[in-house]
């Protein structure tokens, strides 16, 4: 019978919340891959330890799954306390939710020698040394989809006779680590068309900031229009349309929607509300990480250090007949990947 470690940290505000801990991997198995990351119950971590597991299975390896709230101080509370556990597994995976507080942390794991994959946040000059590779999304390509597809829709207004060309984007922190990408990518898209960036307003993360950031640039802008809106995810995007049509705005006519991520509503596109966006898609996160950690132990080596996940375009018009294969072999719908109301 499997040995189940349970911990939990009842100091300070801290909860640690472990999911199906054994203390070694069992001896039918390749062995034993842990993975730090958020919350199971949000909707893009549950699809990511979805493929995680699955792909974990289907590989030979046994995972455990060390979940906080977002909170890097937790993870990195978390990592301390498995290394004083004494077992170590034969790889981690490390999800940060701020890569840069939880340098220290990360050395730790690499101090253990055991092989660590950054997955999600791109690896940056400082953390890069201390991991054997990264999986997860391209964010330029994302923000690059995201700026073919405004262009499309412009052109699409002008010909039809209408006018006013300002863009707000609602953007992540700027010092997350896909901003910039994400950002410089748009821009370049939407180079040499009547688009006019107005706007990048630094909203955050979710639905509710993305309202209450939008509202608050509403009142900015003033008599000023603004007729084109990318959210750097669809989440914040549903916050901002709610403002937007809270303000008057009929949305698709007023202000004309492009997100990404995949991880809003379906009914924005099918309503005409969502022009597109991208799709980014946690359950092929968490199977690239599983594939590439067993290349690295089996042949001691990546052969790429930077792997990107599939970021394909999403409209109303290839919802319904696209479909991505996994890092399994299996075709998945648009509606399988997607992480919000779909």
């Amino acid at each position: 019978m499997k040995n189940f470690i349970n911990v939990f940290n009842f100091l300070s505000i801290f909860v640690l919340m472990i999911i199906s801990v054994p203390a070694k991997a069992s001896e039918d198995s390749k062995g034993l891959i842990v993975s730090f990351n958020g919350p199971v119950k949000e909707a893009y971590i549950g699809k990511y330890i979805r493929g995680l597991k699955g792909m974990a299975g289907l590989k030979g390896y046994e995972i455990s799954i060390f979940e906080n709230q977002f909170n890097q101080a937790q993870q990195n509370q978390q990592i301390q306390q498995y290394l004083a556990l004494g077992e170590l597994p034969n790889a981690f995976i490390w999800f940060p939710t701020d890569d840069v507080s939880g340098l220290e942390a990360l050395q730790l794991l690499a101090e253990t020698g055991v092989p660590v994959l950054k997955v999600n946040q791109l690896p940056n000059e400082f953390d890069k040394e201390y991991i054997i590779g990264f999986a997860g999304p391209d964010f330029s390509l994302r923000g690059r989809s995201a700026g073919y597809m405004m262009r499309e829709a412009a052109a699409s207004k002008k010909e039809n006779g209408g006018f006013g060309f300002n863009v707000a984007v609602l953007s992540y922190p700027h010092d997350f680590t896909g901003y910039d990408l994400t950002i410089n990518a748009f821009e370049d898209a939407i180079s040499g068309t009547d688009l006019k960036i107005i706007s990048d307003a630094e909203v955050g993360f979710g639905r509710l900031n993305g309202y209450e950031g939008t509202l608050e640039l509403i009142g900015v802008m003033g008599d000023q229009s603004i007729d084109f809106v990318f959210g750097m995810d669809d989440s914040i995007l549903t916050g901002a349309l709610k403002a937007f049509e809270d303000a008057g705005k009929i949305i698709g006519q007023d202000v004309i929607a492009i997100g990404a991520v995949c991880n809003g509503s379906r009914s924005l596109l099918d309503e005409g509300k969502q022009y597109g966006t991208t799709l980014q898609s946690p359950l092929h996160e968490g199977q690239l990480a599983i594939k590439l950690i067993d290349e690295y132990l089996t042949q001691g080596a990546l052969e790429k250090f930077i792997n990107y996940t599939p970021n394909p375009p999403i409209s109303v018009e290839n919802i319904e007949t696209s479909a991505l294969q996994g890092y399994d072999g299996k075709l998945y719908s648009i509606r399988e990947l997607c992480t919000g109301n779909w």
